[in-house]
């Protein structure tokens, strides 16, 4: 009796934070991927949330909420109760979009509180092979001869960069994510686009799709023979993550444990080589180091974007 006396008196008095990391998870977690189903964002997120509801011992629901450019979805994760119960899947778009849209649904450097960065991210731009351009070089001058001539599949701040660094004229499609765009990429709807390397080596063996350059500032290792753009245009790179998130106010300890089990799956060599094997470079950082990026890459953004004089709509 006095036992249970004691025990009581002591989970009366500790602190909200540790008790609410004692009894989490209690019941089926929601992850929100706010990009459409076999783009990179959800592949990745589906590959870590089934071990890591492994660890947490519940389900893990992902439910995709494609719109606005992820702001659909970033918006539902945001406004969801702060108890751990609702991840959202993070993308640069969290830091690019509020300086592209003249009205956003929430604040992106106080909506969410980071947990890690799963996985940083290059890209490839791929054409439609009736593109008169079989590299980097040929593109920008078809693009340059032909002003505003053929379609490019915005998903991306790739394409952005890349009109305003060069100066070529395209007209700029917008999708809601990677996965619609390829497919009409590869009917010829759309002449070319920039997306992660999901879905594509296939199409590049099978000469379904052209390989125009990588984002990274070298080779990298899945496609050794497809240039870097910045062989072409010195100083070219554009890098992206795939971080997750959870409500800003969510008790501390519960993001603590997030992150701990996260990390953990994210150690795990047969996952960290399907990754790889995909183009994704495992970073499994702290909260605090993923909240620097975000606050880091808002401002840096913000500036890339300013002098490039696109203007938020």
């Amino acid at each position: 009796m006095i036992a249970r006396r004691i025990a009581a008196f002591l989970l009366a008095i500790l602190p909200a934070s540790l008790a609410d990391a004692q009894d989490y998870p209690s019941r089926t977690i929601k992850l929100v991927v706010p990009f459409a189903a076999g783009g990179g964002s959800d592949v990745v997120s589906r590959l870590v949330m089934e071990p890591l509801s492994a660890r947490l011992g519940q389900p893990i629901v992902v439910e995709n909420r494609a719109g606005a450019g992820g702001n659909l979805g970033m918006a539902a994760g945001a406004s969801a109760a702060a108890d751990g119960y609702t991840l959202t899947t993070l993308t640069q778009n969290l830091v690019v979009n509020p300086h592209m849209y003249a009205a956003m649904p929430f604040d992106a450097l106080k909506a969410f509180q980071p947990v890690t960065i799963m996985v940083k991210v290059y890209s490839m731009l791929i054409a439609n092979p009736k593109l008169p351009a079989k590299d980097f070089a040929e593109f920008i001058a078809y693009a340059e001869a032909n002003p505003g001539k053929f379609n490019a599949g915005q998903t991306l701040l790739s394409l952005l960069l890349l009109a305003s660094t060069t100066g070529a004229k395209m007209t700029l499609v917008p999708y809601r994510g990677e996965a619609l765009v390829l497919p009409d990429v590869l009917s010829g709807q759309i002449d070319a686009t920039v997306q992660s390397f999901i879905g594509i080596g296939q199409h590049i063996s099978a000469g379904s799709l052209r390989a125009l350059g990588v984002t990274s500032p070298k080779r990298i290792a899945q496609f050794p023979d497809v240039p870097a753009i910045a062989e072409t245009l010195p100083g070219y790179e554009v890098s992206g993550w795939y971080g997750i998130g959870v409500p800003a106010g969510t008790p501390a300890s519960i993001v603590a444990r997030l992150g701990t089990e996260l990390k953990l799956v994210l150690a795990d060599p047969a996952l960290r080589k399907g990754l790889a094997d995909r183009g994704f470079d495992v970073i499994a950082n702290s909260a605090e180091a993923y909240a620097a990026v975000i606050a880091e890459e808002y401002q840096k953004y913000r500036r890339l974007i300013a002098e490039a004089g696109i203007k938020p709509e």
